[in-house]
């Protein structure tokens, strides 16, 4: 009878503290290593393509997060409806920020003066979410997991 009652309270414990088993200590060390990373969203066309003015997308690749801030190196393949059709290929770097929070920013740089924005969530050290910022990125969602390194 006794544990009828305990349960119920550790249950109450558990989901209030749960919240604060990741707390919030997050830094640029959390992005460190290999990540698979996959996406889809929609991006704005020229009319000849679609009268909506915007196509679907989705994308795959691997990038190397180095814990200081860096995206040392990064391949993606990128297919959607173009004017050109099929599917595009390519490498980018960049850059990233994590906040304390485990909130921050990061940015791909194409190399060809090509710059995509994004802000991202860590939601574990294996585990980030990013979303695109740019203007005409409509909706473009990535999630990226840590297959190889280590924090």
């Amino acid at each position: 009878m006794l544990t009828s009652k305990i349960v119920p309270v550790f249950t109450v414990f558990f989901l209030a503290a749960a919240p604060d088993l990741y707390a919030a200590q997050c830094s640029n060390a959390s992005l460190n290593g290999t990540y698979a990373f996959s996406g889809q969203g929609f991006g704005e066309v020229t009319p000849d393509i679609s009268s909506a003015g915007f196509a679907p997308f989705a994308q795959t690749g691997l990038a190397v997060y180095d814990g200081k801030g860096h995206i040392t190196s990064a391949t993606f393949t990128y297919s959607t409806t173009t004017a050109n059709g099929g599917s595009l290929r390519g490498t980018f770097t960049g850059t990233f920020t994590v906040n304390d929070d485990c909130s921050g920013t990061a940015t791909a740089d194409l190399g060809d003066g090509t710059l995509f924005h994004f802000d991202l969530v860590v939601q574990s050290p294996s585990t980030f979410t990013l979303i695109n910022t740019d203007p005409g990125a409509l909706i473009s969602v990535y999630s990226a997991h840590r297959i190889g390194g280590q924090n």
